[in-house]
């Protein structure tokens, strides 16, 4: 591979990764909204029973192949981590603000480029090392003011945690499966988990419920996809900094929907967090 076509691709999927981010949190505060008129566990099951049908224009696009995995064994691993996380998160994210919920989930791509180094042989840079920490000392700014260690707090760490070692199974699953493949596995995959947490919630729902699931359900798809689609083309610890951009989109999304305030620190914070994407932009423009 030329160099420019190197370069051309970390680019990408920096970009993809950004999108991602957004998309994620974008779901995340649809999951909220919605929590208190639906319980949480039955707003996650439904979010993965309607992958297939979310991703079903693009199945057919790619054929056969996406409904055929070269890595059972690491789905398997994929589906129970994923499932133990996403549960964890969305229990977690109805106790706390968003903001600070997706605060201490940037506990993450710490756990994650530690764990790629160790499982994955990834080299860590000075530039990736330097946009880990800016990002890191970002959030800590950002939590300084309103940390309260509660049980919601708990259950977000423990998702963070197992979803960095969910991160390690995409991240080989990459190497032979489709960002298709690896998203419907992952969504069919998780819906037995996730139903048998949900069944003692479940209720009818209304048609305008309904709509803002299918809502969660396309943009927690577009998220997953985009974030199968960047480690595809470049390793987790070049990427997993700019993860810390998502605390600027729950903090918009908070301030304008949910009416949570931001703090002079939050923004002292916001600065080190852009500061760390833009380190990578450019590392990723150079190399």
């Amino acid at each position: 591979m030329s160099l420019s076509s190197n370069v051309s691709l970390k680019f990408f999927s920096i970009i993809l990764m950004i999108i991602s981010g957004f998309c994620f949190v974008v779901m995340h505060s649809a999951a909220k909204y919605l929590a208190d008129s639906v319980h949480i566990f039955e707003v996650v099951f439904l979010r993965c029973a309607l992958v297939v049908v979310v991703l079903f224009p693009f199945i057919v696009r790619e054929g056969k192949k996406s409904l055929f995995t070269k890595q059972p064994k690491n789905q398997i691993y994929r589906i129970v981590t994923n499932s133990i996380a996403m549960l964890f998160f969305f229990y977690g994210l109805t106790l706390s603000p968003l903001s600070l919920a997706t605060a201490l989930n940037f506990t993450a791509p710490v756990f994650t480029v530690i764990l790629a180094i160790i499982f994955l042989k990834e080299k860590l840079t000075p530039q990736c090392l330097m946009a880990l920490f800016l990002g890191f000392i970002g959030v800590l700014f950002i939590l300084r003011p309103d940390v309260s260690f509660n049980v919601g707090g708990m259950f977000i760490l423990l998702s963070s945690l197992i979803w960095a070692i969910s991160l390690i199974f995409i991240k080989k699953l990459t190497r032979t499966d489709s960002a298709i493949t690896i998203s419907l596995y992952a969504g069919v995959g998780m819906v037995p988990a996730t139903f048998v947490m949900a069944y003692p919630y479940l209720e009818i729902i209304s048609t305008a419920q309904l709509a803002v699931i299918f809502f969660i359900a396309v943009s927690g798809t577009l998220a997953q996809t985009l974030l199968n689609s960047a480690l595809k083309r470049g390793d987790l610890s070049f990427l997993l900094p700019l993860d810390f951009l998502k605390l600027i989109w729950s903090v918009i999304i908070g301030g304008v929907f949910f009416g949570e305030s931001a703090p002079m620190l939050l923004w002292v914070g916001g600065a080190f967090i852009i500061g760390s994407a833009t380190l990578i932009v450019i590392t990723g423009k150079k190399h």
